[in-house]
């Protein structure tokens, strides 16, 4: 059942009890058992040396055997045999053979760019160079035994889709390598163009299950139709599964990204046909203590665009990785039944009156497999363990936000209470069943050295950032001109930011409710309508919902979510004015907690809007080049005159690219093409100067004093 949006907080009573890990859709709930910490294991641990022996006898479990297992090259057999690329050789041919038959050639061609291989040897080797580098940069690589078995106990009865978060190269490695040590078929993996043209790497790859797609079809029919139909072979004919990124692309801010359906929807596409009966869907969940693309990241934000992927540049990498990048953890949620999922929504008799390959989905089965998109991603952020650096970033910040130092001891204690409000939340947190916190901290230190250090005094401060900036080449830069000032500025706060993210997941729609609620606290009273702050806090998550992956199938339940979490944290209190009234507690130090974490994006959409007030209000259209570089060099502009709502993570383009799309969404901002280019311009309405004016409100209420991190990192003077 959906949720009752008239149910919630009552004025005289705690708010109405729904619990935050409820996955809300159109025909069913989903309850999801909670996460626990001690059902994971360490694969690195002595114990597990069997399992990762690489020349070990491979008994394989397959997720769905058939009678007559498919090949790699059957499978390109099938491609070429069905009904849609025969009715493509007969539209492109016009009953010319030769034609017919260079056009067969040429498809032939196109799927040994795209298949996949599997070739047990190249598996093991790759293998053993991972368990190699494993044991040098990890501690740790724990994997929730308890749930991987729980999914093998499903294998059997449907083709399975592993649908994994995206926050580094190696997600999909590590996938591969975690189910070889659990002798579980490797699935068929959709990979970039990046890897296929790497020397060795990209053959290498393909034989450990890869299969390559293109970033953009264009117009070009034909790939399309090829593709589209080894995808709808691998889920009619293969057995052992296949794995793709639902959000499309890396992750480089380490929050979630709003996910794209093109391959769910040629994955689902023989589901809604009648050609399968159900798919296990498969969300997983992998974190990462420190991403070894960390140092990467933080300069693509910044606008350095990466650097383009090469075997050789892998190896070199590799080869003087020396460092200890801390633990990964891996953990295969919940899977869900998409016949169960979709529900009436699966009508299969539209479908009956032609061939399939001849027909396309229906929008409402569009719109159905983007609220299921919407929810693997949730069901991922849910999932994701936040490490004690995480906890260790959001406390550094609060603190610094106010103008404080942190010691040891307040370290432990505030990642100690974070521990317990996130676990509140529903979050994994590694606080969880601690019982040395300060050697846990102490620890996360050691591996993020390169971002926070402490003192000889025991006073944790942000790290020096030894890059050379003069090198980078200029002409190649996405955003604005950066002064190296503000870049050795910018470098170790994005790297802190980074970690602080992966828990806006939780804290971003109570940290909304705090912020709207002091915003519509008049007259010293804290009395509040239900409704009023409901409103208003809708209008937050319309703004963000890019930001944090917000949508509004999930808004009343989030939001009663948080008013009861706030609740229990002392922040709202029973009122006695009636059912419909909320009281606000007095908002001290633990409200400035959430709202830390919120600043950031605040300041970073208000200087967004900014520049498109005051620079763009007068222009006929822009680009979205034009915009980036316009907010760029603003903050930089406000950042050396030291003023209050600027925070360096302002410069990241990520968020400023979100905060346009975000305006288009709403209306504020209209966006056209014209020779292939998309161009903006602002609406003629006001809204554009409601939104400054609000973003302005807020950003006032935020309870800090140093929001511009002067001289907090040492040796940066601006």
């Amino acid at each position: 059942m959906a949720p009752n949006p008239s149910s919630g907080s009552g004025s005289g009573s705690r708010p109405a009890n729904h619990r935050s890990n409820d996955v809300v859709v159109e025909s069913m709930t989903i309850k999801l058992s909670p996460g626990k910490l001690a059902e994971f294991r360490n694969l690195l641990a002595p114990q597990y040396r069997e399992r990762r022996d690489m020349t070990k006898r491979y008994r394989v479990t397959v997720p769905f055997r058939k009678d007559q297992p498919v090949t790699p090259e059957r499978l390109k057999q099938l491609v070429l045999a069905s009904g849609r690329i025969q009715l493509l050789l007969d539209e492109q041919s016009s009953n010319d053979k030769a034609k017919r038959a260079e056009l067969a050639r040429t498809i032939a061609e196109l799927l040994d760019e795209i298949g996949l291989a599997e070739n047990l040897p190249v598996i093991r080797s790759l293998g053993t160079m991972l368990n190699a580098i494993f044991d040098r940069i990890y501690t740790g690589v724990y994997v929730n035994e308890v749930k991987l078995e729980q999914l093998r106990s499903r294998y059997g009865r449907q083709t399975v889709l592993y649908l994994p978060s995206h926050r580094s190269y190696g997600d999909f490695i590590l996938m591969s390598y975690v189910l070889f040590c659990y002798n579980i078929a490797i699935p068929g993996i959709a990979a970039g163009m990046d890897f296929y043209s790497m020397a060795g790497m990209g053959s290498a790859l393909r034989n450990t299950g890869a299969f390559y797609m293109r970033r953009t079809y264009g117009n070009d029919r034909q790939y399309w139709y090829i593709f589209r139909e080894y995808m709808r072979q691998l889920i009619v004919a293969y057995d052992r599964g296949i794995e793709f990124f639902v959000e499309g692309t890396r992750s480089r801010s380490n929050k979630a990204l709003s996910p794209k359906i093109g391959l769910l929807s040629m994955a689902l596409e023989p589901l809604f046909m009648g050609e399968v009966p159900d798919l296990l869907v498969v969300p997983v969940s992998v974190s990462y203590d420190r991403p070894v693309e960390e140092q990467l990241f933080v300069y693509e934000l910044l606008g350095v665009p990466k650097p383009k992927e090469t075997t050789r540049g892998l190896l070199k990498a590799l080869s003087i990785v020396r460092e200890n990048y801390g633990t990964i953890y891996l953990e295969f949620g919940d899977p869900l039944s998409a016949k169960d999922y979709f529900g009436e929504g699966l009508n299969r008799t539209r479908h009956t009156v032609a061939p399939t390959f001849a027909q396309t989905l229906a929008r409402e089965e569009r719109d159905a497999i983007q609220n299921l998109a919407n929810d693997v991603v949730h069901l991922q952020q849910h999932r994701m363990v936040l490490t004690a650096f995480h906890l260790i970033a959001i406390h550094y910040n609060y603190r610094k936000y106010h103008g404080q130092t942190v010691t040891l001891a307040e370290l432990v204690t505030g990642v100690t209470q974070l521990g317990r409000m996130l676990e509140d939340l529903g979050a994994v947190t590694e606080v969880e069943g601690c019982t040395d916190v300060q050697q846990l901290c102490l620890g996360a230190l050691d591996v993020h050295r390169n971002v926070l250090q402490l003192t000889g005094d025991g006073v944790l401060v942000i790290a020096r950032s030894y890059h050379d900036f003069s090198r980078v080449d200029k002409r190649k830069l996405k955003g604005y001109n950066l002064s190296d000032g503000v870049m050795k500025l910018a470098v170790p706060i994005f790297s802190l930011q980074l970690y602080c993210n992966p828990c806006l997941h939780w804290l971003a729609v109570p940290a909304m409710v705090l912020l709207a609620g002091r915003a519509l606290a008049t007259g010293g009273t804290a009395l509040l309508l239900r409704s009023e702050l409901l409103r208003a806090v809708r209008e937050l998550r319309t703004l963000y919902g890019l930001e944090f992956v917000l949508y509004a199938r999930r808004e009343t339940v989030e939001f009663d979510a948080a008013l009861e979490h706030l609740y229990r944290q002392g922040l709202l209190r029973s009122s006695p004015a009636g059912q419909d009234t909320l009281d606000f507690a007095p908002q001290g130090d633990l409200a400035s907690v959430y709202l830390s974490a919120l600043g950031p994006f605040l300041c970073t959409y208000l200087q967004s809007v900014e520049v498109l007030v005051d620079e763009f209000r007068g222009k006929a259209q822009f680009t979205e080049k034009e915009y980036l570089a316009a907010v760029q060099q603003h903050v930089e502009q406000q950042l050396l005159r030291q003023e209050r709502n600027v925070h360096p993570y302002c410069l990241s383009l990520d968020s400023i690219s979100l905060a346009l799309h975000s305006l288009v969404s709403l209306g504020a901002v209209r966006k056209s093409k014209s020779d292939n280019v998309y161009r903006y311009d602002l609406g003629t309405d006001g809204m554009i100067e409601s939104i400054h004016e609000r973003l302005k409100r807020y950003c006032a209420l935020l309870p800090f004093e140093y929001l511009t991190f002067q001289n907090a990192v040492t040796g940066c003077k601006l």
